[in-house]
Order: C-alpha cells, then sequence, then structure tokens
C-alpha cells in the first residue's frame, strides 16, 4: 500500500464492525477506520473524514444502508461503497446494485470482502487512469488546434456529417468567408462532384495524393457510430512550393466493424457466444496464478452421441441442441465466465476453492441435474441428451492450463471407455469417489430402513462418581459392511446435506428415549445431542428446535447440546443470538472441543453458555505433557472464574482422572469408566444405579 487507506464503516454493533477491521488486516491492508451509525454522522464523515472506502451494514435501527448509499452517491460519487450485512437478500442486493453500489458481501461470508475490497479499489485506480487520460487528451486536442491555427498554410476539421468543425484564419482569407459561412463553400468545393470546379480540385488531389506521402492522421469518432480516418498532406503550388495542407477523410465504420468482428471470433464460439479454447485458456491461466494456494478443478463435459443428432435431425438441429445446452451450463455455472467450448463436442467449466476433492462429483451432479431437469425439444422432436466428464484438479494434475487440460481431456476418455459419468485424471481418486457414492447410497438407505442408531456415553461427576449427564452419539451398524466409522459417515452426512434430517431425528430419539426412562423411574441425566455448522446456520433451525421441544414436552425434555468451538466462533455475533434463544427453552449449552478454536475472550464472557468441553487430544497428552497440562489447567480456571462448568472427555487413565481431581475438573467421561452404550444396555445401567441408590 502506497499510504494507509481511510475506511468510512457504517454500522451499529461495534463488535460486527471490529471483525470486519480485523479481516482487512489479515489482508494486509493498511488504513484508519471511522464507524457511524446516523445520518448526521455519516454526513459529516463524508466532509470530514473524506474516506477511500465506505463499508455499510444494510439495516439499522435508526439509519438505513439504501439512505447511506443515496448520500454517498450524491456528496463522494467516486468512493467505492460495499454493503456487508448479514440480512440483505437478492432482490435488494439487486436494487442497491442498481442504485450504485459497488459490491455486497454477506457477513457470514467474510473471506469475500477482501476480494470485493480489491476489486473496488481497483476500479477507483483504473477511473482515476481514464480521467488523467481524457484530460491528457483533451490537452492534446488543444494543443494540435492551436497547431492547425498558426499553420502558414489552409487548415481545416470536418465531422462525421462532413460539416467543418474547424478553418483557421488562412483559410478563411484565402476563400474570402467567415467560419459561420465556411461550411455551405466547403461541401461545394470538395463534396460536389458535379461542379467543373470541385472535379478539377479532386483531379488536383489524386496528383497530390499519388506524388506526395501524408505527414500526419487523426481519427475522428461521431455520432451514429460512424470511424473517419483523417490523412493530411502537403499541397504544392503552381511552381513546386508547399502552400497548404489538404485533407482526405476516409469513412472506415465498415472496416472497424470488420475488425471488431474478426476480434469476436478470436476468443469466442459463433455458434454459443461461450468462450472459445483460446479465451477460456487464457481465463484459466489467469485463475491459477490467483488461486496458487487453492485447489481448482477443471471440468471437461462431452455431448454423448451427438453425431446421431446431426445424421439423424440435421446440422440445423444439432447446433440448436449445442446453443441450449450452452445456455443451460452458463445458467447453472457457479460462475458462468468460466465455461467455454474449447471444442466441437465439448464444454468446459471450472469450479474454485474445491476443498473436498471427492465433492466435486456431487457439485457436478447437481448443476448436470439442473440442466437435464427439462427436456430438450428440437424441430417438435423431444431429445433424451447426457454428458460425460472429465475432472483434473489443479495442483497436483497439472500447474499449468496445458497440462491441466490434457489431463482433464485423458479423464474424459477413461470415462467413456468406462461408460461411466465421469472421472477423474487420477486412478486412486477414482476409486475414492466410487467407495464415497456407495458409501453416501447406502447411507440414505440407513437412514430409511432405521439402521443409524444413538448411543449414549456417560458423564460423571469426579467429585462424587455419580453419572450427571449422557452425550447423544451417532452410531451406523451396515447390513453388509457392518459397523462404520462416525469418522467416515458424519462429514457425509454434511457434505450431502442428510445432516438436517439426520440431526432432527437425533434430537427427537434422545427426548423420547430421556421421556422414557422417566416413566420408568430411572431419572435420567440429561442427554447432550452435538449440533453441526449446517444445522445452526439454517434459517429455521430455532423454529424447528422449539417446535420439537414443545411437541415432547417443553418442562420435562431433558435436552442440552454441544457446539465446536469452532463452529462458534466462525459467526460470533449471529449464534450469540441463537444461543439466548436455546437457553430459553431450557437447553443447556457446552463448548465442544474447547482449547481448539481460538475463542476471544472477551465473547467467552458474554456467551450464553453452561460449560466448556476440554478436547481430548489436551487430556490424553496432559500427563506426558507439560503444555497440554498448562492448557488443561487455564481452561478449569478460566471457565469457573465465568461461573462455567468443566467437562473433560476421552478420560482413558486412572493417572488422567486424577490429575483432572487435582485441577478441580468438575466431570469427566471417556473408556476408564463407560464406552458409548446402546439404549438397552444404557438402561439397563441406570437401573443399576437406581436401585444401588434405594439400597442405601
Amino acid at each position: 500500500m502506497d499510504q494507509a487507506l481511510r475506511i468510512l464503516l457504517v454500522e451499529d454493533q461495534a463488535t460486527d464492525a471490529e471483525l470486519l477491521q480485523r479481516e482487512l488486516r489479515r489482508g494486509g491492508y493498511e488504513f484508519t477506520a471511522k464507524r457511524v451509525y446516523t445520518s448526521e454522522s455519516f454526513q459529516s464523515a463524508l466532509s470530514e473524514f473524506i474516506p477511500d472506502l465506505i463499508l455499510s451494514d444494510f439495516s439499522m435501527p435508526t439509519f438505513d444502508g439504501l439512505s447511506a448509499l443515496v448520500l454517498a452517491r450524491t456528496h463522494a460519487p467516486e468512493t467505492p461503497f460495499i454493503f456487508v450485512s448479514g440480512t440483505i437478500g437478492e432482490d435488494r442486493a439487486l436494487e442497491a446494485l442498481r442504485n450504485g453500489a459497488t459490491d455486497y458481501v454477506l457477513k457470514d461470508r467474510p473471506k469475500r470482502l477482501l476480494s470485493a475490497v480489491e476489486r473496488a479499489l481497483a476500479d477507483v485506480k483504473k477511473r482515476a487512469a481514464l480521467r488523467s487520460s481524457q484530460q491528457a487528451l483533451g490537452a492534446s486536442e488543444d494543443r494540435f488546434r492551436s497547431f492547425m491555427q498558426y499553420l502558414p498554410a489552409r487548415a481545416s476539421i470536418r465531422d462525421l456529417e462532413g460539416h467543418y468543425t474547424f478553418v483557421n484564419e488562412n483559410w478563411q482569407r484565402a476563400a474570402g468567408l467567415k467560419s459561420a459561412d465556411v461550411d455551405v463553400l466547403g461541401s461545394v468545393l470538395e463534396d460536389a462532384p458535379s461542379s467543373d470546379r470541385a472535379a478539377e480540385l479532386n483531379s488536383y488531389h489524386r496528383q497530390v495524393i499519388e506524388t506526395f506521402k501524408p505527414v500526419s492522421r487523426i481519427y475522428r469518432y461521431g455520432p451514429e457510430g460512424k470511424w473517419w480516418f483523417s490523412t493530411y498532406f502537403p499541397i504544392p503550388d503552381i511552381k513546386g512550393n508547399v502552400g497548404m495542407i489538404g485533407t482526405v477523410a476516409i469513412d472506415i465504420t465498415e472496416q472497424k466493424t470488420q475488425e471488431e468482428r474478426l476480434n469476436y471470433l478470436a476468443y469466442y464460439d459463433p455458434l454459443t457466444g461461450l468462450p472459445n479454447r483460446a479465451l477460456f485458456l487464457e481465463r484459466l491461466g489467469q485463475l491459477l496464478q490467483e488461486t496458487t494456494q487453492k485447489k481448482t478443478a477443471l471440468v471437461v463435459l462431452n455431448v454423448n452421441r451427438f453425431g446421431i443428432v446431426n445424421e439423424s435431425l440435421g446440422h440445423s438441429a444439432g447446433d440448436t441442441l449445442l446453443r441450449e445446452l450452452a445456455s443451460r451450463l452458463r445458467s447453472t455455472w457457479p460462475d458462468p465466465g468460466q465455461v467455454a467450448r474449447p471444442s466441437a463436442e465439448c464444454f468446459a467449466g471450472v469450479l474454485t476453492d474445491v476443498t473436498d476433492d471427492a465433492n466435486i462429483a456431487h457439485v457436478l451432479d447437481d448443476l448436470l441435474e439442473k440442466v437435464f431437469a427439462f427436456p430438450f425439444v428440437v424441430d417438435g422432436k423431444e431429445l433424451t441428451v447426457s454428458m460425460t466428464s472429465g475432472i483434473a484438479i489443479a495442483p497436483m494434475d497439472g500447474g499449468d492450463v496445458d497440462t491441466l487440460l490434457r489431463n482433464a481431456e485423458a479423464a474424459l476418455k477413461q470415462a467413456k471407455t468406462l461408460s461411466a459419468r465421469y472421472a477423474y485424471y487420477q486412478p486412486a481418486m477414482n476409486a475414492t469417489v466410487t467407495q464415497t457414492l456407495m458409501l453416501e447410497n447406502k447411507l440414505r438407505r440407513a437412514l430409511d430402513h432405521g439402521h443409524l442408531d444413538l448411543h449414549y456415553q456417560p458423564k460423571v461427576c469426579v467429585a462424587t462418581g455419580d453419572i450427571v449427564g449422557l452425550e447423544a452419539l451417532m452410531r451406523w451398524n451396515d447390513p453388509e459392511l457392518g459397523p462404520v466409522s462416525p469418522a467416515r459417515f458424519i462429514p457425509l452426512l454434511e457434505e450431502t446435506g442428510l445432516i438436517l434430517e439426520v440431526g432432527q431425528w437425533a434430537v427427537v430419539r434422545a427426548m423420547n428415549d430421556f421421556r422414557t426412562w422417566q416413566e420408568e423411574g430411572l431419572q435420567p441425566p440429561r442427554i447432550a445431542v452435538n449440533v453441526s455448522t449446517i444445522q445452526l446456520a439454517q434459517e429455521d433451525y430455532l423454529d424447528a428446535l422449539r417446535c420439537t421441544v414443545n411437541d415432547i414436552g417443553a418442562e420435562s425434555h431433558g435436552l442440552d447440546i454441544e457446539i465446536t468451538e469452532s463452529l462458534l466462533m466462525a459467526d460470533i455475533v449471529g449464534n450469540m443470538e441463537k444461543l439466548r434463544a436455546i437457553r430459553k427453552m431450557g437447553i443447556n449449552i457446552s463448548i465442544d472441543d474447547f482449547g481448539t478454536g481460538y475463542s476471544s475472550l472477551g465473547y467467552l464472557a458474554k456467551l450464553p453458555v453452561n460449560a466448556l468441553k476440554i478436547d481430548r487430544s489436551f487430556v490424553i497428552s496432559m500427563a506426558d505433557d507439560a503444555d497440554s497440562m498448562a492448557i488443561v489447567s487455564t481452561i478449569v480456571s478460566l471457565a469457573h472464574s465465568l461461573g462455567l462448568k468443566v467437562i473433560a472427555e476421552g478420560v482413558e487413565t486412572e493417572e488422567q482422572r486424577q490429575l483432572l481431581k487435582l485441577l478441580k475438573c468438575d466431570e469427566i467421561q471417556g473408556y476408564l469408566f463407560h464406552k458409548p452404550l446402546p439404549v438397552n444396555q444404557m438402561t439397563t445401567l441406570l437401573r443399576s444405579k437406581c436401585s444401588a441408590v434405594r439400597d442405601k
């Protein structure tokens, strides 16, 4: 950065403003920020603070973002204005962009803020450079006119209509006319081939053009889209002395149109309007340079049995099909600018920010499902169309465009050979994807046929040894595969979105088991159910949870939830509001895996939670690692100072139990006491505990 930016934050929440500033600093920006949230303070800041960039919330109690946008476009029209909001919908976002907003970013996607700011600041520089160029052009025009005025000859400039816009004094004296009368005579002298005098002049000009070379050229662009090329020639008098400068104006509109057509054909496919191979590879190369630290997937798609369409219905029908396919691909692809037609029967597309290689197959399936959602009708005939895809992933399948495209095309050939819908370039990846898809299909059937189950692991009071809580843990015993590790199927549930249905099932099942144990007089402890990122992010999550609790029994549901620290910190402000609403339902909340998510202590004190669960990695190593011991001790002290319980998970040895007892940890769970038990074994354990209490 040449100098620190001045950033004006239109935000009523100080915490949100701080999060924005933190994200910008992570992106390497140096800046001075000012926060406002009223119309008066905003207008004052526009004139006094003079911001280089405005970041604005959309909805505020006393001042809305659209009003701020109107003021900014009136008083600071060149300043980039980006909405950063958690409430803006697509319609309102489009309205904001139409009213002059530079961009909009959702608060739950802060990483996109840096790219939006970078584009906005780059546009400011471009506009400044354009203004500088225009000013330089104007100055050059003035100098040129001054030069023409004082030439020791007659000089003139005509507009696109053939009218004179400038004649110098020598021209006027030679013609015996004033400036106001020049156009009439000029038209007669140079544009009226029917007159004898015009014929003599045209003949003379031809002789001059054949004898002398041009001394300067100027393009003139005028109304109605016409492009003119003026050439200035020295014109000799009868004695051979140069006495004036003549002008020949040539209409080059058609020539320019042809040039533009040729430029278009050089980069775009004329049939579909998509980028051709040259432009696509150029864009892909730029993308690979910009995303060196991220994975990028190149997908090449072939239209199956396209030759039959051409042979049976004709090439016109084939062209119609290709145009419709191109239109559907462009409208469904995440970035329409990354779809191309590099060859006759193939399309190509790029998927960026790939986090899970195997997930590309799901994304591609979803895209093609939309493409083929409606039948293709060509010449009144309904066609069944399918595509085969080859996938290559940068950088592991190639760091340059040629290698990546070659490998994607090789994967396409492999897919067609195997009659598969798609294939990855790496054979090992093909096997992994096949296994993942098989597992997904089995998981869907498991959900339908009741093969998923809940096991319960007790939480034990350190001081008394009593069972004081249960954690519900999902288990899957497949009829063919046997027990499947949660480490394999839980991420798959989240990846496919099945976690929404399964998560709701787990809550209902846990509360029903709790109520059954209550009805049997077993005095069950409260049950904690884990909540995933996807569940909490749903807009209707709170309403669905409230309805479930009310259906089971708002006063005796026995439900608690556990939420991971990293999930909580992803949207600390928004999640705080949701957690408060959950607490009002009588549900206790624990922060799971504490110590791994970089919690802000300032926010931790405000969180409406009941307990911290120390991550098992610290518990397992605390006896042998001083750093882990220090972390566990610090977490216990911190939690107690905030009035929170501390639960240690993963306790497997008596030494660990003794250390946790010395550190005054409240509850522990792990294989030292009980492994996760199915509901029937958990029922037996609760009965034995109740009997022991009665015997005392």
